[in-house]
């Protein structure tokens, strides 16, 4: 089997597994996480090497992925600046948009997930400090298997100043996802069990 083919059955399996947690069990993992994720951001203010993440960018959650509109609406309740992303399909790009109100800055993409609406100002992506990524597969090394469309591995390398973390659930975790040479791998995983030691290297 080549790599492809390795890469396109691990995203099946952990699709279907994820799929088959049951909704409450869904909401209740994606709680345990976000609150991981609160509690790391809060300590890094603690330490010299790390900054206080004023601005996080967060993918909105659609069917079954971690669930992050309550982690959004914790970082907001905490003056953070809160950043989500459009997806141009025509650019095949990820554009950042700043969302200050959960109910009125979103609407519904024809393909059925939420994003902020045309009111809301571009983010430059080289002042984000935080960015939390999806992803289907995560291993030990921070590498991911999304969706296979390349939309964070092209938008990455124009956040040269943030830190990357991927959440999800501890059955998406995998031995390896075969990562390709254009593959970018977050710094930090977070599960329902909390912070993965990543074997990768790590700027904060």
């Amino acid at each position: 089997m080549g790599i492809a083919q390795k890469r396109q059955s691990i995203r099946r399996k952990i699709l279907k597994q994820r799929e088959n947690l049951s909704p409450a069990e869904r909401t209740t993992r994606s709680k345990r996480i976000a609150a991981h994720v609160i509690e790391w951001i809060q300590q890094s203010k603690k330490s010299v090497q790390t900054c206080s993440f004023k601005t996080v960018m967060v993918y909105l959650s659609m069917k079954s992925e971690v669930e992050t509109h309550e982690l959004i609406e914790s970082l907001l309740d905490q003056g953070r600046e809160i950043i989500a992303p459009i997806i141009d399909t025509k650019s095949g790009q990820l554009i950042p948009k700043c969302v200050q109100n959960m109910e009125k800055d979103l609407v519904r993409h024809r393909f059925g997930m939420l994003e902020p609406n045309t009111n809301c100002p571009i983010f430059p992506p080289d002042q984000l400090q935080l960015i939390i990524v999806p992803g289907i597969a995560f291993d030990s090394n921070g590498y991911r298997l999304g969706y296979g469309k390349g939309f964070y591995d092209r938008f990455l390398p124009t956040c040269p100043n943030a830190v990357t973390i991927g959440i999800a659930f501890q059955t998406q975790i995998v031995e390896n996802t075969y990562p390709q040479p254009w593959d970018i791998p977050v710094q930090h995983i977070f599960t329902e069990e909390g912070l993965i030691p990543s074997k990768g290297l790590t700027r904060h």
